[in-house]
């Protein structure tokens, strides 16, 4: 049997032990608490906007789809899907009044078009700075259209289909980019003297033509070309004025 000293030797010990043990672990938890964190990525910002249920149809992903009898054109989808035959259609209206109206004789509208990538979106987009169609500057200011490069802009959806997007408005821009070098971001204002009140004109009345004959049918095989061209004879003036 041991005696009173002992267990008094042995707790104080064992006090000093767990004393030792605390101070460690605080220290380590202090070390810790000093390190820097690594910053964790922000999440990626989904955005949603109120589209018309019968032309948002299916949900999509980042899916690229070939424009048909357009060489290698080609659009990438964020959300709703836009019909590939729409576009196709869109883009066959786009180009004979465009002719019609302002002529192709280098073919190098032509040529743009069967060399596209169309971005949809679905939310507007914040730029440094842009003008209006009379040539005044606006700094950040929220955007529904880009022309980015000679053959490649993004669009955002109109909420009643591409009549009501800026689908026409960005293809003038390239248009412009491909025969003179310069998408003429001053609208009708400026230098340039590239974009005038006739493009203006001209991307109004193509944006009727295609909000009046609607997604739907522009994405029906059904609807065909003849009826098509029939509703373009009577309802474009070609660049001429109507009697």
């Amino acid at each position: 049997m041991f005696g009173w000293r002992y267990y008094a030797t042995t707790i104080i010990f064992s006090s000093l032990a767990y004393l030792a043990t605390t101070l460690v672990c605080l220290v380590a938890i202090k070390s810790c608490n000093n390190k820097k964190e690594t910053p964790k990525p922000e999440p990626l910002a989904v955005y949603s906007v109120e589209l018309d249920l019968e032309w948002c149809e299916t949900p999509r992903h980042s899916k690229q789809f070939l424009i048909p009898k357009y060489e290698n054109t080609v659009q990438i989808l964020d959300v709703c899907e836009v019909s590939a035959l729409a576009v196709s259609r869109s883009l066959y209206v786009f180009y004979q009044n465009w002719v019609a109206w302002f002529g192709d004789d280098t073919g190098e509208v032509r040529h743009m078009l069967n060399n596209l990538l169309i971005e949809w979106g679905d939310t507007k987009r914040t730029v440094h700075s842009a003008y209006n169609i009379h040539g005044r500057l606006i700094e950040n200011v929220r955007v529904t259209g880009l022309a980015i490069a000679p053959n490649h802009m993004w669009v955002m959806r109109g909420e009643k289909g591409i009549g009501t997007s800026s689908f026409v408005h960005e293809l003038v821009h390239l248009a412009l980019w491909n025969v003179y070098d310069s998408a003429d971001p001053t609208h009708e204002g400026g230098e340039d003297n590239l974009w005038t009140k006739e493009h203006t004109e001209f991307i109004n009345e193509t944006k009727d033509l295609l909000f009046l004959i609607g997604d739907r049918y522009l994405a029906d095989p059904n609807y065909n070309m003849d009826t098509l061209r029939s509703v373009m004879e009577s309802s474009l003036r070609y660049g001429e004025v109507k009697e």
